[in-house]
């Protein structure tokens, strides 16, 4: 069994880490589709559809803590570092803000 790392996000980061592993990536990194993404999706669900700037504020800045498998942090590492440089955009902020350290070279 895979070992699971707790890793503590807002769900700004959470969309950030969707937007760029499934929105942005077209296929070029492997995202499988695990549980740890499928969570990540049904919380991103839970969005108020009201416009209500109060509301959607605390949703946004609401941390959550997510269990992920070594591998899925490994393949969210590879999205928000490998896909901005295949497009050759800036990485993205999560990436400085949220994220965690990247460990040494696996």
């Amino acid at each position: 069994m895979a070992e699971k790392v707790k890793i503590e996000l807002t769900m700004y980061g959470i969309a950030e880490v969707l937007k760029w592993c499934i929105d942005k990536n077209h296929g070029r990194v492997p995202v499988a589709e695990t549980e740890g993404f499928k969570k990540m999706q049904a919380l991103l669900a839970e969005k108020p559809q009201s416009n209500d700037y109060f509301s959607l504020d605390q949703f946004w800045k609401k941390p959550m803590l997510l269990e992920l498998t070594e591998d899925e942090v490994a393949i969210i590492d590879r999205c928000l570092y490998d896909i901005p440089n295949f497009d050759n955009v800036q990485l993205p902020q999560i990436r400085h803000k949220f994220w965690p350290k990247q460990t040494a070279a696996r």
